[in-house]
Order: C-alpha cells, then structure tokens, then sequence
C-alpha cells in the first residue's frame, strides 16, 4: 500500500467550493461560507476530511467536522480536529455532536455541556432533540487539554 502524506491546512476563500462539493459528495448537509474558518485534512492533494468553525460571541462553534465516507474509522477526523487545535483550543468551544460520538469527542478535551453553557445553545439543541436527532452539546474550555495525536 502507498503511503500517503496527509496535510492538515485552513482553507481559502477561493478553495471553499472545493469542500462544499466534498460535503455534497460524502453526505453532509451543510456547507462552508466566508463567515466560517474552514479547515481539510488533504492526502495527495484529495481531501479527506474537513471542519469549519463559526464564531458566535466570542465562541467557537465546531461544525460540520466530516470524513470522506470510504475512510471512515481510520483516525482521519481526529488528524484533523489535532491539526488545527492551535486554532479552536485557546478559546471556548462548542460542537453540537452526535451522541454516538461523545467518547471521541471526550478524547480531545471536550465534555457534556453543562450550566455555564450559553442558553442559545442549550435551546438549539432541544430543538435538535425535537426533531429526534441524536445530539449531545458538547464544550472544551481553554486549558481543558485532550490527548494530542501527532
């Protein structure tokens, strides 16, 4: 098997169409915009996996962290999420995540939502669990820590 080089880098204005087909492809709804900063996991030059971050005051807002469908469970979601933690880390952070992804989530630093969690995402996510999505709100505060993946 060839080895790939796998490349974790923020992605421009002009390369935003680029992860909004990866989405369409791979199954996810939502797509990139200039108001968020969007990272790729790249291997030979393909995209693999990518995330975008909103900011809502003075927060973080993870969204839309995806893996190519054919190379999922290889550990390319969590390259990318350590890839661009110099990013996220340094401020609060939030990611509405799927319950089945908690532990994974846990395992960068992040945990469930508690009290101190601003309201207006707390009410999304009834929302969320309304409609009978399997989220959890989840939180990573400045300093919280998680295991660093190389």
């Amino acid at each position: 098997m060839q080895s790939t080089e796998l490349s974790v880098c923020p992605v421009s204005e002009q390369q935003l169409y680029q992860v909004n087909r990866f989405y369409k492809r791979n199954g996810h709804k939502g797509r990139a915009s200039t108001f968020d900063h969007t990272f790729c996991l790249r291997g030979n030059g393909v995209i693999l996996a990518a995330v975008r971050f909103t900011l809502v005051n003075n927060d973080l807002l993870i969204r839309g962290l995806w893996v190519h469908k054919d190379r999922r469970g290889q550990g390319l979601g969590r390259r990318l999420l350590e890839g661009c933690r110099s990013y996220w880390s340094q401020q609060h952070c939030y990611c509405f995540a799927y319950a089945h992804l908690q532990d994974w989530y846990a395992a960068s630093g992040f945990s469930l939502a508690d009290d101190t969690t601003p309201a207006q995402y707390r009410q999304q996510l009834v929302i969320y669990q309304q409609r009978g999505e399997a989220l959890v709100l989840m939180q990573h505060q400045p300093g919280s820590g998680g295991q660093c993946f190389a």
